[in-house]
């Protein structure tokens, strides 16, 4: 393998940190995993066809009243495209011919049944790695070769801290985790290893001198089994000394970063050598790093970054096309060739269908329900095992056990089709409050029949954008925008009144003034915070570039009343807030998108 090299750049200047701004994890799976986050639980359309060249491949189409969106999974690898709404209605002949270089041969045709989209989020999910495995070799001064590296044993108090800036120790058996190929059972592969979790990825690291060793074997086998197999390693040493990556005789190792530490600065130096085929990735590294927390972040995403840019390479992309045409011919052998009943599938002709269909047969709606169970089902169980690939939360099989255990976190369908969008929701007792693009409404779950949804207010009233139940005062407080300038304001509405219907009167205007916090207007965002112990609520409201902050009125007995002001915070532009308790008193925390400001007052 020929190797190419990536120095640090700056002009010789040390890297502090914040001045060399932040480290992103490029593609994250939260932008790639279309089907996920747009296809699975929604009406859409899967259908099935062949090239000219009679390779398989599946066009998926989900249509929004704005927009369509469609995935063609085939051999190549996923390709996604979004097309705004046109006066002329698309077809899905159109929309096939929108990616280009695929050459149909006859039209396809859908297929219906609903467990596809199990079989395609599974091919989805096959887009590169969800979690991530590092070799880490130790590389004392002098060592050219790879069995030299791989027989050290003795490491230094240097590579020791090291270590532990980068991850945690754990004890192998019994890890419930990510393992990153390592025995927890029957500790074949060591006793303990290193292990760490960034942009919400679990991170296993091969350390080569926790691997077993082998006394008489100098190329260390069990060792190089691991190390050897690892596309992306870490060699660390003290003091500066030329390297060369080809020393490794490895054909999976693509990427190799040199660590060195410097005793004299105590800082850190990083180059990154990467194979001949690699593409360029970011973030662009520093010459030398002294705030540690900062050279921590940089290199486990670089070498994230550095994983995934791999995956490109010719000798990834022709694995992967192997392994996307055995799935996509698995799934015509399971949905097509051996059904003689082809009522499942349709022609291309066919009209796409809304998310939410609301005219046709009643047959062909029963069908599109029972698809949208089907993947509703399948979405939540990801949620619930904390695989679902929309957030930054920790896929930890830990908590997978945890849910199966608590009958609290089963789930249970209420409601089959609900025709709204949602944009927020709260719950007390039997009832979940709903703000859904056409006002707010309520669902009774301890009914089973069609009054169990009731419209409180229509989006004529106002449009909401946050909703928090207070059980311990009885109130629900609301984020609202209101008019067509989308102003915002705050609602504080009894928990007892909502569920009358005397709200459903000519008064609406009059109860919603009353309602109304004054001096939210123009408010963007909320929250609110109970003490476990005194019970004291407090409210803090984003306007503008203040925060203000409500306490409870506890002499008041309704309405705008409920909460009075206790005083202002002044901010820049505000996305992200919480309140909390320490021991010094409340706190509030405000941030702002870019990550460039963060807050924290003391109440």
């Amino acid at each position: 393998m020929k190797f190419w090299e990536e120095k640090g750049k700056g002009n010789g200047r040390r890297c502090t940190g914040s001045a060399h701004g932040a480290a992103l994890l490029e593609n994250p799976e939260s932008h790639l995993r279309w089907y996920f986050k747009y296809f699975l639980g929604t009406a859409h359309q899967n259908y099935y066809g062949k090239t000219t060249d009679k390779d398989i491949f599946i066009l998926s189409i989900v249509k929004s009243e704005e927009d369509y969106r469609a995935i063609l999974w085939a051999k190549s690898g996923l390709q996604r495209i979004y097309l705004p709404k046109s006066h002329k209605p698309r077809t899905p002949h159109s929309i096939c011919q929108e990616f280009g270089d695929i050459d149909v041969a006859r039209a396809p045709k859908e297929i219906k049944q609903a467990d596809i989209q199990k079989d395609l989020l599974y091919i989805e999910e096959q887009e590169g790695a969800i979690n991530f495995k590092f070799g880490v070799l130790y590389r004392k001064e002098g060592q050219s070769t790879d069995d030299e590296i791989l027989c050290n044993n003795d490491i230094s108090p240097a590579f020791q801290r090291f270590l532990d800036l980068i991850g945690e120790k754990v004890a192998l058996r019994g890890f419930e985790e990510y393992r990153g190929g390592l025995d927890v059972k029957g500790d074949t592969t060591g006793t303990h290893s290193y292990r760490t979790i960034m942009e919400g990825k679990h991170i296993m690291f091969h350390v080569a001198n926790l691997l077993p060793f082998t006394k008489d074997n100098p190329q260390q086998v069990e060792r190089k089994r691991h190390i050897g197999n690892d596309i992306v390693n870490i060699v660390f040493q003290e003091d500066y000394d030329d390297f060369d990556p080809t020393c490794f005789k490895s054909q999976m190792s693509h990427i190799y970063a040199l660590v060195t530490y410097q005793h004299d600065t105590d800082s850190y130096l990083l180059r990154v050598y990467n194979e001949e085929s690699v593409p360029r990735y970011g973030p662009d590294i520093s010459p030398e790093y002294l705030d540690l927390d900062h050279f921590r972040r940089v290199l486990l995403v670089k070498l994230m970054n550095g994983e995934k840019a791999v995956y490109a390479t010719p000798q990834f992309v022709a694995r992967r096309e192997r392994t996307v045409q055995q799935l996509l011919k698995e799934i015509y052998n399971r949905y097509v060739s051996r059904n003689e009943d082809f009522d499942h599938l349709r022609p291309i002709a066919d009209k796409i269908m809304d998310t939410t269909p609301r005219i046709g047969r009643k047959k062909r709606i029963r069908k599109a329900a029972k698809f949208q169970a089907k993947g509703q089902d399948l979405k939540v169980q990801k949620i619930i095992s904390g695989h679902a690939p929309t957030s930054k939360t920790c896929t930890s099989y830990t908590l997978q056990r945890k849910f199966e255990h608590y009958s609290a976190w089963n789930y249970e369908r209420i409601v089959r089709d609900f025709q709204q969008k949602i944009v927020c929701a709260d719950f007390w007792d039997t009832y979940i409050i709903l703000g859904t693009e056409s006002g707010l409404s309520l669902i009774n779950t301890s009914l089973l029949d069609d009054s169990a949804i009731a419209e409180i207010y229509d989006h004529n009233m106002f449009v909401p954008k946050q909703i928090s139940v207070i059980e311990e005062k009885s109130v629900v407080v609301v984020r609202a925008e209101k008019g067509k300038h989308k102003t915002g304001y705050v609602y504080i509405f009894d928990l007892a009144a909502l569920t009358m219907k005397s709200h459903c009167t000519k008064n609406f205007k009059r109860k919603t003034k009353q309602e109304r916090l004054q001096g939210t207007k123009g408010c963007t965002n909320l929250c609110t915070h109970v003490a476990r112990q005194s019970g004291d609520l407090h409210m803090a409201v984003v306007k503008h570039k203040t925060i203000q902050l409500y306490e409870w009125n506890r002499i008041a007995t309704q309405g705008q009343g409920w909460f009075r002001w206790k005083r202002d915070f002044q901010v820049c532009d505000v996305q992200y807030l919480c309140m909390f308790n320490r021991p010094s008193g409340l706190k509030i925390c405000a941030g702002t998108s870019t990550g460039k400001f963060c807050y924290t007052f003391s109440v």
